[in-house]
């Protein structure tokens, strides 16, 4: 048996950048060898997959053909016996991809001539095996976004376009086509990703309904720039789906989102009038929207200041309106109320007037903001 390293560790070190996780491709393993990975503890990804999991995290995969057998992401048969690294490094996307480094002699194996195009900045599919996945489309437009220097070479664009025009990512998994998204929200400039699917078509598909105009692809590139890492991929979206609207599964198009990225852009959609017109609103007006925001049951002002930095990153609001925004509702929520358990108990409040009495003491409260 012997050991290579394979894909982005092997790409990056070329670049000149910092990998990440090692992959490795075993050649000429025998069932011997298999038992003894299992034996130190390492775990094979499914039961008829021959890729295992180091006890670090490393993935150690046997050479192996994949041969289609059906449509989508999922239909593949795989064949391990007799594999060569060649023959591995062959079933490969792109030749940047497939190039290996023998840990053994130091050198690299590269027979789809992967180096020459990383120099040429060039991505190209290895064979015609690309076409065989779709996913391999959004793969693509993903390496476009991560290597925004890089041009796609001529016959790989026209192979794209045409798996397109035919249908073939209509076949991917919804949850499948959002890990891809999600993967491509985390590069520096998302909108490359986003304007190659449009151009090659794909994006109709995917997202029908979202035009990605020039003005917003530079919203969401400038959200990745400005935005806080965490709300990052929420604010992307809201910016997606402000002409769109998901399901009850939160499916839109071909894609199945996290509710909660739904939900955000539908509280967006909700309040953005009221809030960027809150200047303007009369403290009971005022009270009103809080209460229908239910800020406290969405996360408090924690997720009040998520709403804000959303539309100052938009310049829809500046900061003296986002102070007064805050200001409101702290009055808002420390409003002395009372103990209404008690006082329904005494006697003292019905509960059909809760609602009142607690409007009107947070309505007297923050008009003493303004008197």
């Amino acid at each position: 048996m012997k050991k290579y390293i394979v894909g982005g560790f092997v790409r990056d070190k070329i670049l000149g950048l910092q990998p990440k996780d090692k992959d490795y491709v075993l050649v000429g393993a025998k069932p011997k060898d298999i038992e003894y990975l299992k034996s130190q503890g390492y775990k094979q990804v499914g039961a008829d997959f021959p890729v295992f999991l180091s006890p670090d995290g490393d993935e150690y995969a046997l050479a192996r053909i994949e041969r289609k057998t059906g449509t989508g992401y999922d239909g593949f048969t795989v064949e391990t016996q007799g594999v060569t690294l060649e023959q591995d490094l062959f079933r490969r996307d792109l030749t940047i991809n497939a190039i290996a480094w023998d840990i053994g002699t130091k050198t690299h194996v590269d027979p789809y001539k992967g180096k020459e195009d990383l120099q040429n900045k060039v991505l190209r599919h290895v064979s015609d095996a690309f076409k065989e996945d779709p996913l391999r489309v959004l793969r693509l437009a993903r390496f476009k976004a991560r290597y925004a220097d890089f041009t796609v070479h001529k016959s790989t664009d026209d192979m794209v376009r045409k798996m397109v025009k035919d249908g073939e990512i209509n076949h991917l998994t919804k949850e499948r086509v959002y890990v891809e998204f999600e993967k491509a929200f985390s590069e520096a400039k998302p909108s490359i990703f986003l304007k190659y699917l449009k151009d090659i078509g794909a994006l109709t598909v995917l997202l029908p309904g979202f035009e990605a105009t020039q003005k917003e692809l530079e919203l969401i590139d400038h959200i990745v720039n400005t935005s806080s890492d965490s709300h990052r991929e929420e604010f992307i979206w809201t910016v997606i789906l402000s002409k769109l609207t998901p399901n009850k599964e939160y499916v839109v198009g071909g894609i199945k989102l996290p509710a909660r990225f739904v939900k955000f852009s539908n509280f967006i959609k909700t309040h953005t009038e009221s809030l960027l017109k809150f200047r303007k609103k009369k403290p009971e007006e005022m009270v009103e929207l809080f209460s229908t925001m239910n800020i406290k049951n969405n996360g408090g002002e924690e997720f009040l200041y998520k709403v804000t930095e959303y539309f100052l990153i938009r310049r829809e609001m500046d900061n003296e309106l986002e102070d007064l925004i805050v200001k409101v509702f702290d009055r808002f929520t420390d409003a002395p109320v009372g103990d209404i358990e008690d006082m329904v108990k005494s006697g003292k409040l019905e509960a059909k007037d809760i609602r009142t009495h607690v409007k009107g003491i947070q309505t007297t409260e923050i008009k003493k903001m303004f008197a």
